[in-house]
């Protein structure tokens, strides 16, 4: 909604406020420093409590649903938070979610325990979220991810869990691509709203339509077949252009017993009972032959469109893999690395852990994102707002409404910038100035009131004022 919308209903009295994602919350579970450090989680240093939010989305074809995930918040403290975002890598039974406390879970122990409020989504269709799955489908990863980090957010401010304005992503396998997916759609849709500090997508299939698609024709065995008739089964929700009956990809006996066992309710372990050791085996004859052959076959083209790598990310960004992955091969992190450097990525660099296959790569993976961000986290009081030293000026009236007038010497020639920050550092406007006689108006850029931190920049030296709207 534009601002001229915004201050037309204002004048007319009408109360406008923003949709809320946040649904419900519930408490699922709270552990003390001891208990984590007990469970394994090494180096906690706050006691957290983890809630499962239910929230508002929309699915793969942009129609309202709901979803949920987990949420791991550090809690005894007065300390302001950086987000950090998990995604789950593949899941076939709803229930082995993040929100109902599932192995990966862990992740958010560790994260919470040292000081982010931890975020992790359970994706569209799992957990509470009705219908299908859209397995390795980038857009409803990314829109699904970034509800929840709305979600998390609304869950903050009511209560009271102060954040400083980072934003941190990771993930594992399927949670690498939906990281890499998240990271592009916040950076190129929704940049206003979030900006990501850094991302770590770890072993992720960046590059489905080709490096991954591999195992689709290869003759060789594969360690986990279940993989090629959930992206297909996945795709033909998301793209019903791709076949009428699934009987048209699959031979017998799989065009049968395979169905039964994508309704949500079963684990790998039984796909891969079924499953030939070489996945290829189940397609048919025509379908192999016209994939293999046909550079623009529609399953091709919808695999392309769930490619991540052809992006120029502006935040830094660490692909962590390891060589001896044999799930998800480690070139999909290659290629990615190469388009991206191409595009003109500045900070986007790998990591590779060598010979560990793919479970055993996933926590030295982990770890490395974490050790990444720690790196770059705001400590306990910083509010997303840098030091700033103290200049010789002022604003008037404070509280105000509307506009303010800026008061300043000491400037070569009057001239000056500004941002307007949240107090959880997010940035809600920004503009030049100049001063005429040391003073200068500022429209401020929202009508929300509240409690904000004004910064000027004028040369080399800064300052901030706490500013409050009515």
């Amino acid at each position: 909604m534009n601002r001229f919308l915004l201050s037309l209903f204002a004048s007319m009295g009408i109360l406008i406020s923003a949709a809320q994602v946040l649904v419900s919350d519930s408490l699922l579970t709270s552990f003390t420093v001891q208990e984590l450090l007990d469970a394994g989680v090494g180096g906690a240093e706050y006691p957290v409590e983890v809630h499962r939010l239910v929230y508002n989305t929309v699915d793969a074809h942009g129609a309202p649903t709901l979803a949920s995930g987990a949420i791991v918040v550090p809690v005894q403290n007065a300390c302001y938070h950086a987000l950090a975002a998990y995604m789950h890598g593949t899941i076939l039974n709803r229930e082995d979610v993040p929100s109902r406390l599932s192995g990966e879970i862990i992740v958010g122990y560790f994260l919470g325990s040292a000081g982010y409020v931890a975020v992790l989504p359970d994706y569209l269709g799992l957990g509470d979220g009705p219908g299908r799955h859209p397995y390795v489908h980038a857009r409803s990863e990314a829109t699904a991810c970034v509800d929840m980090l709305r979600a998390a957010r609304e869950y903050c401010d009511q209560h009271g869990t102060l954040l400083n304005g980072q934003l941190f992503l990771a993930g594992y396998s399927q949670g690498g691509h939906a990281c890499m997916a998240t990271h592009k759609y916040i950076q190129e849709e929704v940049g206003g709203e979030f900006t990501v500090t850094a991302s770590a997508p770890c072993s992720g299939p960046y590059d489905v339509s080709g490096v991954q698609a591999e195992v689709m024709v290869s003759p060789d065995p594969y360690p986990a077949p279940y993989y090629l008739p959930y992206v297909i089964f996945s795709y033909g929700y998301v793209y019903p252009d791709l076949y009428s009956d699934i009987s048209e990809v699959f031979k017998e006996p799989w065009a049968t017993t395979l169905p039964p066992l994508f309704q949500g309710n079963n684990g790998s372990g039984a796909v891969d009972a079924v499953m030939p050791d070489v996945p290829s085996t189940i397609l048919q004859d025509s379908v192999l032959q016209n994939f293999s052959t046909m550079p623009d076959h529609r399953m091709r083209v919808a695999l392309r469109e769930n490619d991540l790598y052809d992006w120029a990310p502006l935040a830094p960004v660490k692909m962590i893999y390891c060589q001896g992955d044999n799930h998800v091969f480690y070139r999909n992190s290659i290629v990615a690395l190469d388009a991206m450097q191409a595009n003109g990525a500045q900070q986007v660099s790998t990591m590779d852990l060598g010979g560990l296959d793919h479970g055993d790569c996933a926590y030295p993976a982990l770890l490395q994102a974490k050790a990444m961000f720690d790196a770059m986290q705001g400590d306990c009081t910083w509010n997303g707002i840098d030091d700033l030293a103290v200049m010789d000026w002022s604003v008037h009236p404070n509280p105000a409404s509307g506009s303010v007038r800026l008061s300043m010497r000491s400037t070569d020639d009057g001239r000056f910038s500004w941002e307007l920050f949240q107090n959880d550092g997010r940035s809600v406007g920004a503009g030049l100035g100049r001063t005429l006689e040391g003073e200068a108006v500022l429209n401020m850029p929202t009508d929300a009131p509240g409690s904000y931190v004004l910064r000027v920049m004028a040369g080399q030296r800064t300052g901030a004022i706490h500013l409050v709207l009515e």
